[in-house]
């Protein structure tokens, strides 16, 4: 897993047509320190087909409007196609960040009649 550093390298990794999974983590954030491990068994299970890295929040642009840590963002062709945050298990991240890409961004909503429900935004 690489460490981005400059804000120019991950504009034009996020700019890139090859997936790219982000991790924005604070140094001094207890969660972040938490969801490294995740992170790192995330990325060997991927098995190189996207490229993990991760940015500390000294060093992320303002202008992507990253406001809480831990911060994951699943990147294609220039597009966010899922972004997700806080703590979790490895598994739901993986389904919330990776999982169900094929069909576009998903957002969570309410039914008439109360149910949780996942619809397509279409692109």
């Amino acid at each position: 897993m690489k460490e981005v550093k400059k804000p120019d390298e991950i504009k034009k990794l996020m700019a890139s047509e090859s997936p790219v999974a982000i991790f924005y983590y604070a140094a001094w954030c207890p969660h972040c320190k938490v969801m490294h491990e995740p992170w790192k068994q995330l990325e060997k299970e991927d098995g190189g087909k996207t490229k993990f890295v991760k940015m500390e929040s000294e060093d992320i642009p303002s202008e992507l409007g990253i406001s809480g840590y831990p911060q994951f963002m699943y990147v294609k062709g220039g597009k966010v196609q899922a972004e997700v945050s806080g703590e979790m298990s490895k598994d739901d991240l993986k389904s919330k960040l990776l999982g169900g890409l094929a069909g576009g961004r998903r957002r969570r909503t309410r039914s008439r009649r109360g149910r949780r429900t996942v619809r397509k935004i279409p692109h």
